[in-house]
């Protein structure tokens, strides 16, 4: 789903109020104060133009605010994507390395399947989050880790999927592939996937609210609860899953106020080179030469002229937007509990209030 461009407020009414205030205003029109809500930060010329909490973080009353911390879902694949480019600058792995280099028990992936391919998309391996392969990897165990995953495609006759498509023929959207790479990861730098991002970016970025290790939420009193909604329409606690301890594929918890700190990092090239930078932004392609508008972890989008990176995610009663324009030094980060939100209008409203 691409990026929602919206300007619903009057000129009038532009002129006379603030960005922030509009932002304000047109999330109080999408939620009750009593209830689930969001969070939402807006960098602009590589400062904090808008940060502001709406809504509930949980039923104990605790509201949101620009600390609150979210899970990340699918959004944290820009993590996994900054990571394996990182070892791959400092000459530890190739993107071109099949991924049986590092994961020798995938040996039956061949040659093909490779991190490059993986990192867009475009393996060809069956995904694992599919209902047959979730049942699979769940048999192993009442909670799975990344190692049941690599096991299970071990064991599978055919790694590849179902519809006969080899590597680089299509692209084929797979978490699972991202819980390889982060395997790769721990395999390649030697540590686990949670101290490689706490020591490698997070300790270094100031970045105190962000880990991806479940157990961090218990008890912590800045941790918002995910909801969803019964057949009744009543707001009801995700109970989690047994896939919340395989990281890779979304695995992170964060805040928008240390989304924002990361944004100046990757802004100012202090995680990453130039080149390396570049890299992450710059689309996949297919055999056929076909663009996948898809990098290291990021949809790859222009609307009328404008470039931008994005991504969206959903995981366990947690909904979450990022968005990066790649010309000018702009982004927006939304974090929400709220089932029912569309998080790309409410980014593109907030976005237009700066304009």
């Amino acid at each position: 789903m691409a990026w929602i461009w919206n300007r619903v407020l009057p000129r009038a009414m532009r002129a006379e109020t603030t960005p922030s205030a509009r932002i304000d205003g047109y999330v109080a029109s999408k939620i009750r104060p009593d209830g689930p809500g969001l969070a939402l930060a807006i960098v602009k010329a590589g400062a904090v133009g808008h940060a502001a909490g709406y809504g509930l973080a949980d039923r104990r009353g605790h509201l949101n605010t620009p600390d609150t911390i979210f899970h990340l879902a699918s959004c944290g694949k820009q993590f996994t994507g900054l990571g394996i480019a990182m070892l791959a600058e400092e000459g530890k792995l190739h993107l071109d390395d099949p991924v049986a280099k590092h994961l020798p028990l995938l040996a039956a992936f061949g040659p093909q399947v490779t991190i490059r391919r993986l990192l867009h998309h475009t393996s060809g391996i069956r995904d694992l989050y599919d209902k047959d392969g979730v049942e699979k990897v769940l048999a192993r165990c009442e909670r799975a880790t990344n190692a049941d995953m690599i096991r299970t495609y071990a064991d599978l006759g055919c790694p590849m999927a179902e519809d006969g498509s080899r590597p680089g023929d299509e692209f084929s959207y797979s978490n699972s592939g991202y819980d390889l790479l982060g395997s790769v990861i721990e395999r390649v730098s030697g540590q686990s996937y949670h101290d490689f991002f706490q020591i490698r970016v997070f300790d270094r970025v100031g970045m105190k609210e962000t880990f991806s290790v479940p157990d961090r939420r218990i008890g912590n009193r800045r941790c918002a609860t995910g909801y969803v909604r019964n057949n009744r329409g009543a707001y009801f606690e995700h109970g989690g899953t047994g896939f919340d301890e395989v990281v890779g594929s979304g695995s992170f918890y964060t805040t928008v106020s240390d989304l924002c700190l990361y944004d100046r990092a990757l802004a100012m090239n202090s995680l990453l080179s130039v080149a390396g930078m570049q890299q992450i932004f710059t689309g996949g392609r297919t055999n056929d030469g076909a663009p996948t508008a898809y990098g290291f972890g990021w949809y790859l989008r222009t609307d009328r002229g404008v470039r931008f990176a994005e991504h969206e995610g959903e995981w366990n009663g947690f909904y979450s937007y990022i968005c990066r324009f790649l010309d000018r030094p702009r982004s927006i980060f939304v974090l929400s509990n709220h089932p029912d939100l569309d998080l790309f209008e409410i980014a593109g409203e907030a976005t237009a209030a700066f304009d």
